[in-house]
């Protein structure tokens, strides 16, 4: 807590140098292009460069990455982003070597891993880029979700994804299990997925999604501003763990928790956080609150489960395994799950604690392909909360 503390510190010192507006999230057409710029040319400057499995990370300064060129940080002195280094890296010193993320380590001490893209990955991702909602025709869900209330003050979401491979998902296709933080049309999204129009490949991989304003929307490292601080795991790392169907079950714990320290009187300033827990509740990375709108201080709904995209020509792949889970008749050996599954809310002068869904109610919008179970609690773990959600699709509209 005190490195976090101290962290935070340096954070608060670093945005206290950059004067912002409400939200901050938006380039203009020539910063855009610079930073597009800088993401395709990255391995000039790499330190280091890894190949894993026909992927490519390289290994960028800490003070180089594409995230410092948003305009957010661009009154912030190297002294100010040599304090947020030093004690950022404290936060991930001393692990032990991971089963999961870049092996051997990953990159050296005061780089962080950032996945090669070229112009036809860049070009892939804004193909992505389409901002979806629940009704949208070609996008199918099964979740878990919050009731509506907008005074809810949520600081945290947190689930424990099974690591499935789905099988079927076409080029133009994708299946995720992820949870859903926001608040009106700011919203952070993660998990794992199947997505072979931004990856090239069908293998399941820790992504991130971020929507502002309802305008943009953008995936891993093309959202400017976010800061990598984890050397071992990045974002588009693929899952080499798969859990086998009626077998061996892997699950991999993710958090997005908002961050804050007092400044003073009625002041704070905060960041949203992404943790794994497989590495000491390691931190990845974070967001500045302040380059959103809505989601600048809290979020107010919250959900979590299973999401499938496919083209209304085609038959739509299935959730996970395919095994639509049914009443009575349901496993985590055979179908997608998220276990520890929880919310944390805002209290005052208290430190945001982890605890269990409530005032929630499970959304299907294709009940006959996609199923989801509210399980609850069914294991003597404390906080094991447990939703199962899966189906095997097959959607298709002429």
């Amino acid at each position: 807590m005190i490195i976090l503390l101290v962290f935070l510190l340096c954070f608060l010192l670093l945005i206290s140098h950059a004067e912002l507006g409400e939200s901050t999230w938006e380039l203009s057409r020539k910063e855009e292009f610079q930073f597009e710029h800088q993401l395709i040319n990255l391995q000039k400057s790499a330190i280091k460069s890894i190949q894993t499995d026909g992927d490519i990370y390289d290994c960028i300064d800490f003070y180089k990455q594409p995230g410092f060129n948003h305009p957010f940080w661009k009154n912030t002195t190297f002294q100010m982003k040599r304090k947020l280094f030093m004690e950022a890296m404290k936060t991930n010193v001393n692990l032990p070597v991971s089963t999961i993320g870049l092996k051997d380590g990953g990159c050296p001490y005061g780089t962080v891993p950032i996945m090669r893209i070229d112009e036809d990955g860049l070009t892939r991702a804004k193909m992505n880029s389409k901002i979806l909602y629940l009704t949208e025709p070609g996008y199918h869900y099964a979740i878990l979700q919050t009731k509506p209330d907008l005074t809810r003050k949520i600081e945290g979401i947190q689930a424990a994804f099974s690591c499935f491979n789905a099988k079927g998902v076409d080029e133009s296709q994708y299946s995720s299990f992820r949870m859903t933080l926001s608040n009106n049309l700011d919203s952070i999204k993660t998990g794992l997925t199947v997505n072979p129009l931004l990856f090239k490949d069908n293998k399941t991989r820790l992504f991130t999604q971020v929507v502002m304003d309802g305008r943009r929307q953008c995936f891993n490292y093309l959202c400017p501003g976010y800061i990598q601080l984890n050397p071992q795991i990045p974002l588009g790392w693929p899952v080499d763990t798969i859990s086998v169907i009626g077998g061996e079950q892997y699950v991999m714990k993710l958090q997005v928790l908002k961050e804050y320290i007092n400044r003073g009187a009625n002041t704070t300033e905060l960041v949203w956080t992404l943790r794994v827990e497989a590495v000491e509740n390691s931190i990845l990375g974070f967001w500045p609150t302040k380059v959103f709108s809505k989601l600048s201080e809290f979020g107010n709904y919250a959900d979590w489960g299973g999401e499938v995209y496919s083209p209304l020509d085609q038959p739509s792949p299935a959730m996970g395994t395919g095994i639509r889970p049914l009443g009575h008749k349901w496993s985590t050996a055979y179908s997608a799950h998220s276990r520890f599954v929880a919310l944390a809310y805002h209290e005052a002068d208290l430190q945001s604690k982890f605890e269990s869904p409530n005032d929630t109610e499970v959304y299907e919008s294709d009940s006959k392909s996609y199923s989801i179970l509210d399980i609850g609690h069914k294991s003597k773990m404390p906080g094991d909360y447990l939703i199962i959600y899966d189906g095997p699709g097959g959607i298709q509209s002429n």
